[in-house]
């Protein structure tokens, strides 16, 4: 989940660094709707990566990964499919 974010350290501006974070986020706030990972967990890990891809912007990261976490939070991810 965090790779593709990860990888926009080596890719030039203009190349999906805030897609790819929001569906990062998305992705894990839906894992925090069913337990699998904390909220302050996955806010500071995708928090780490954006800033290891983006050095000096958190202030764009921060609510990109907000936004995204509660949106996925909104749609509960069961690994493996729906208990």
């Amino acid at each position: 989940m965090l790779a593709e974010v990860a990888a926009c350290a080596t890719a030039t501006e203009g190349t999906g660094f805030s897609d790819k974070l929001n569906r990062a986020a998305y992705t894990a706030g839906g894992l925090v709707a069913v337990g699998h990972l904390t909220h302050t967990g996955a806010e500071e890990a995708l928090l780490a990566v954006a800033e290891h891809a983006r050095p000096g912007q958190h202030g764009r990261a921060l609510p990109i990964i907000r936004s995204g976490l509660s949106a996925g939070a909104r749609r509960p991810l069961f690994p493996g499919g729906r208990p």
